[in-house]
């Protein structure tokens, strides 16, 4: 049976590195959309595996490939189940970082994004919150560099239990089916009519420069 050492039982969503056969366990999820990325951080030529487990279901097994420019991503509704995620590689010199992203999760502290507002200057890991402006909106992502950079947005109404987008930034591969909208430019404009609450998250590499977002009354 396999041995698993829980290195976080309060996980919060914050930036954590699973060991082999480690876990870290969220208590509660937020009751709508989640982000979940990780990454597979080992030296050598590992693949990697993470396994899922929530609220009793059966479990999930992730895919955490070896060298891989885009970090691997999982949008889901847990409705506020607990989530587990064990680092269950087959080569034990395969650390992967985990983090989670969402609105009412703690793991990160949101910028302010209002609408005619300067940009907000995100780095990597970091997320920014606003509310939708009451009619046509547009928001702005601006890469700073040449580097690959990934923003996640979570608004709007769900669409089979989920209302969140993936958009990639001097992305130089086929769009991902998981993804709203690539490009191998620094910039997308992402137009919506909503009257909820947004939610944006820096999901790229940590060492891509600070994207710039900002929101725009239409």
């Amino acid at each position: 049976m396999l041995g698993v050492n829980t290195i976080n039982a309060s996980w919060d969503g914050s930036p954590t590195t699973l060991g082999w056969h480690e876990s870290a366990t969220m208590p509660q999820t937020a009751n709508g959309s989640m982000i979940v990325a990780w990454r597979n951080l080992a030296t050598l030529n590992n693949d990697g595996m993470l396994t899922l487990t929530s609220g009793g279901l059966a479990p999930q097994f992730l895919d955490a490939p070896n060298g891989a420019l885009v970090p691997s991503v999982l949008v889901n509704n847990w409705k506020a189940n607990n989530l587990n995620l064990t680092n269950t590689s087959a080569n034990a010199a395969t650390p992967i970082s985990v983090q989670a992203y969402g609105p009412g999760v703690p793991g990160t502290t949101p910028a302010t994004l209002q609408a005619g507002a300067n940009p907000v200057s995100m780095a990597p890991g970091s997320t920014a919150a606003g509310q939708a402006p009451p009619n046509y909106a547009m928001l702005v992502m601006q890469a700073n560099s040449g580097n690959l950079t990934i923003l996640g947005l979570i608004g709007g109404p769900p669409t089979n239990g989920n209302n969140a987008c993936l958009f990639g930034l001097n992305f130089p591969f086929p769009k991902p089916d998981n993804f709203t909208t690539v490009t191998k430019g620094n910039s997308i404009s992402f137009p919506f009519y909503w009257t909820t609450g947004i939610f944006v998250a820096n999901l790229s590499p940590s060492n891509a420069q600070p994207a710039q977002v900002s929101l725009v009354s239409l």
